[in-house]
């Protein structure tokens, strides 16, 4: 299955889910869909999509705009997600980025790769799996059980889970479900030789990355792994990043607190001064070895350091594998 914001779609079994939830999409909608997930990124003109809907059959582009509206309404696609390029097409963009605000509070030092943890209990498969995925270049490593993985998985490098939904001790989703408590929920493409729609649900409710069915097409092996790899390098950076600005905003004095506070609800220098009973000059004074200490060129910088201490109301993170 594929991942789509909120959504997931089964291109096999042509069928679509919001938040758990079946949706029903005509066939010319799916078909638009079809034809978008085949080529994602890429500028797909409006007649290769009513073409891919209605083949051999002349139609109007009105017909191309219901579908798309369908698609963005059923399965809360956003605009983004789903761009519109004027005049030409339509463009399907599966990594759409989160923020573009950024911050100097990580070194430029390269990230470690992303690991990939295979944990089934069936001795062949486990083997098969972490070789097809050597072969593609990903790192990879194979477990025969949970309590395996967690005796010896890393924690000081990004990670993702290729699991099997039945285990010799226990299920997939006790595994994740652990790891959500844990406060470690990596990401999770699961997978199962008798995959149904009630598991398909379960796991995408719990916050899989993909769910695959036992036997897996290559294909569409390395793609959900790429995706969740993805996420994982993803979360990897923001927790760096959290991890680097908590140990600057710990370098702050009581005083410097104060007026970072203050500034972070809008206050101007001189209503920072009234409220502390300071002078303007010390509010200055402060208000820079605070931007200093936190890596800030302006307050936008402030701000973004703000809400990654949880000082802000976060915002609303926009569709990516994530």
């Amino acid at each position: 299955m594929i991942r789509l914001g909120d959504a997931w779609i089964s291109l096999e079994r042509r069928e679509a889910f919001l938040d758990g939830t079946p949706v029903r999409l005509g066939s010319r909608a799916f078909d638009v869909l079809a034809a978008l997930l085949a080529a994602p990124g890429r500028l797909l003109t409006k007649a290769e999509l009513l073409q891919a809907a209605w083949p051999d059959v002349v139609v109007e582009e009105n017909n191309l705009q219901v579908q798309i509206s369908t698609l963005r309404r059923q399965l809360a696609l956003d605009a983004r997600l789903l761009e519109t390029v004027p005049r030409r097409g339509y463009r399907l963009n599966l990594e759409v980025p989160v923020q573009a605000e950024r911050l100097s509070l990580v070194a430029n030092t390269p990230a470690p790769a992303v690991e990939v943890h295979v944990i089934d209990d069936e001795p062949a498969v486990r083997t098969a799996l972490v070789r097809q995925l050597r072969a593609a270049g990903i790192e990879a490593r194979g477990y025969a059980s949970a309590a395996e993985f967690l005796d010896h998985a890393p924690c000081d490098r990004p990670g993702c889970l290729l699991l099997d939904v039945r285990l010799s001790e226990g299920t997939g989703f006790d595994l994740q479900a652990h790891l959500a408590r844990c406060g470690a929920p990596l990401p999770i493409v699961f997978m199962s030789g008798v995959g149904t729609i009630d598991m398909s649900v379960q796991a995408m409710k719990a916050g899989a990355e993909s769910f695959l069915t036992k036997p897996v097409e290559e294909a569409q092996l390395l793609a959900a792994v790429g995706e969740a790899m993805a996420r994982a390098a993803l979360q990897h950076r923001q927790s760096s990043a959290r991890q680097a600005i908590q140990a600057r905003y710990a370098s702050l004095t009581p005083r410097e607190r104060d007026v970072f506070a203050l500034l972070l609800e809008g206050q101007q220098n001189r209503q920072i001064a009234q409220l502390l009973g300071l002078q303007d000059v010390t509010v200055k004074m402060h208000k820079k070895h605070v931007m200093t200490k936190l890596g800030a060129s302006n307050l936008i910088h402030l701000f973004v350091a703000g809400r990654a201490l949880g000082m802000l109301p976060q915002l609303d993170a926009v569709a990516e594998p994530a």
